[in-house]
């Protein structure tokens, strides 16, 4: 079986299709982070719901449904609060915020006979802790074979001994300085995960952004500034 991994797409529906574009799948595993920040939340929201992917709730998510602080980075939360007052409210209809909460902060599933477990923060803080990592590889599995994360918009994978930790990154808005959107997939009969970036429409985006927020300069420079960088 060949699963689509993907994380904190963040209302950016040209990054999404580029992935989508990109490769072919069996199964979607999303690890949170439909909304904020990006300018397409309906796009996004009906397309990942058209997917039925398998999915977890997000920080993001939870604070658009259940109108509760994301909690995201210093330098990022005023842009959080902003594109949530301004673009995910005012954009997504009050039925898909209140599915968008829906989704389960912890997931086990049985992929072909693999077990895994997707998650978007950390082991026992789902919605909130960054999960580096370092972290991981001393991390008690707790049953499963394969434990997928978001969250950090930083891709990587942790294979040692009994731990086997991966993040496919963001599709929406990555932090790791390579801004093409990022995803993984994982081959189950061959117990594999590849890593995939894809380059998307990064001006068309932030020309959207700019035509929402016109009031908002100082968030608009900093999404840019974000989008063209994979940097905070």
């Amino acid at each position: 079986m060949k699963v689509l991994l993907i994380s904190d797409v963040h209302s950016n529906i040209e990054a999404l299709e580029g992935v989508l574009n990109d490769t072919s799948f069996d199964e979607v595993l999303f690890m949170g982070d439909v909304v904020d920040y990006g300018p397409n939340p309906i796009e996004v929201f009906d397309l990942l719901h058209d997917m039925k992917p398998e999915k977890v709730l997000g920080n993001h998510d939870a604070a658009a449904s259940l109108r509760i602080d994301c909690r995201s980075s210093p330098a990022m939360h005023k842009a959080s609060i902003v594109t949530r007052e301004k673009i995910t409210w005012k954009l997504l209809p009050k039925k898909s915020l209140k599915l968008l909460g829906k989704a389960k902060r912890r997931l086990d599933i049985d992929l072909d006979g693999l077990k895994v477990r997707a998650l978007h923060g950390a082991p026992g803080d789902e919605l909130y802790r960054y999960f580096t990592r370092d972290e991981a590889e001393g991390l008690d599995m707790g049953g499963a074979d394969l434990i997928v994360v978001g969250h950090t918009h930083v891709a990587y994978e942790v294979k040692k001994g009994d731990v086997w930790v991966v993040n496919p990154g963001s599709v929406g808005m990555p932090a790791d300085g390579d801004p093409r959107a990022s995803y993984a997939v994982l081959y189950t009969n061959r117990g594999k995960v590849t890593f995939h970036r894809v380059e998307y429409d990064i001006d068309k985006v932030l020309s959207k952004l700019h035509d929402l927020l016109s009031e908002d300069r100082e968030v608009f420079e900093v999404l840019a500034e974000a989008l063209r960088t994979a940097q905070r």
